[in-house]
């Protein structure tokens, strides 16, 4: 999962689900296209805190039923989850792995769609930003040169974790000496040695970093333990080729000729990078032709119409949004 930078997330009603350290819920709602509360939550992250513990149980005795999606971390792998028997608790899983049956319980049906696949190309629109630079203290600069290359870090430990800065700084470092691009890090790790030749920012609003990715010529993914990247998402449907690590965890899915391309590590990112520069590329029209909350809400629908034919008939797809209810924002 995603959490970027500011929000983080469109949290508008219908793109996709919202997340924040401060109003984060592990509940996802299945709703129908015009927001009518489906039978069906998802559970995208282990349940740890009291709140959260008190709504499943409230959710169960409402009669909810449960599916699980993968968007956090390797949940729900062992290392990811706590102690609660996940298989037990959910139905069915979405799921953004190539390989499982390493990650997830070995019973019920499977679905390789992540959260990120909502992502709307409607929403996420170049042509609705106002592209530029960044200027002094992050703040937007019109019309001003943006940078080539784009990563998204993050300052706390866990997210540096996720988004693997590690590799991220020593493989910045190589691309600023060998290629001289523009490069900028947004929300660059608290207290971190400054690299030659690479900006760091801090923390974007979700707006404004949307406006940055869509200034530059490609957006630099050295994750491995993420689950559901929407940012990689988000930069597809700004029609900004992505250059991913090869072991991502999700978003895997997303890399093709049309979109950009894999690498394995500090020795071959900067071909990597060269590569998806000098190619020519189509990721916002492969993202709509494949993904957004249409298409991905369609599969869904698919695989819970499969166990529970008291949904509707007359739906054409459903929606996720985060669950409301007490103790979760």
């Amino acid at each position: 999962m995603d959490l970027a930078v500011g929000t983080g997330l469109d949290t508008g009603a219908g793109t996709g689900v919202g997340a924040g350290q401060g109003g984060y819920t592990p509940f996802v709602r299945v709703t129908g296209p015009g927001g009518e509360q489906l039978p069906w939550v998802l559970v995208r992250a282990p349940v740890v805190t009291r709140a959260h513990h008190l709504r499943l149980a409230a959710l169960a005795r409402a009669g909810v039923r449960f599916a699980g999606v993968t968007s956090h971390l390797g949940f729900p792998g062992p290392p990811w989850r706590d102690e609660r028997d996940y298989g037990l608790l959910c139905e069915a899983w979405l799921h953004c792995f190539r390989d499982p049956e390493h990650f997830l319980p070995p019973d019920g049906p499977r679905l390789l769609t992540s959260e990120s696949d909502f992502t709307d190309p409607l929403r996420v629109d170049p042509a609705r930003l106002a592209v530029g630079a960044v200027g002094a203290a992050g703040a937007g600069t019109e019309g001003a040169a943006g940078p080539d290359i784009v990563h998204v870090s993050g300052r706390e430990p866990w997210r540096q974790e996720a988004k693997n800065w590690p590799l991220a700084a020593r493989c910045l470092r190589r691309l600023a000496r060998e290629t001289g691009l523009r490069i900028l890090v947004v929300d660059a790790p608290a207290g971190v040695e400054p690299i030659c030749g690479v900006r760091m920012v801090g923390p974007l609003p979700w707006r404004r970093l949307l406006a940055v990715i869509a200034g530059a010529r490609a957006l630099f993914v050295p994750a491995v333990i993420d689950a559901s990247p929407r940012v990689l998402a988000e930069a597809l449907c700004l029609d900004v080729p992505v250059v991913v690590n090869r072991a991502i965890l999700g978003g895997w899915q997303y890399v093709n000729p049309f979109t950009g391309v894999f690498f394995d590590g500090e020795d071959d990112a900067v071909a990597a990078v060269r590569a998806v520069l000098d190619a020519r590329q189509r990721p916002r029209a492969w993202f709509a032709a494949h993904h957004g909350p249409a298409r991905a809400g369609a599969r869904v629908l698919r695989l819970l119409s499969a166990l529970d034919d008291s949904l509707p008939g007359s739906l054409t797809h459903v929606l996720l949004t985060p669950d409301q209810g007490p103790g979760t924002r």
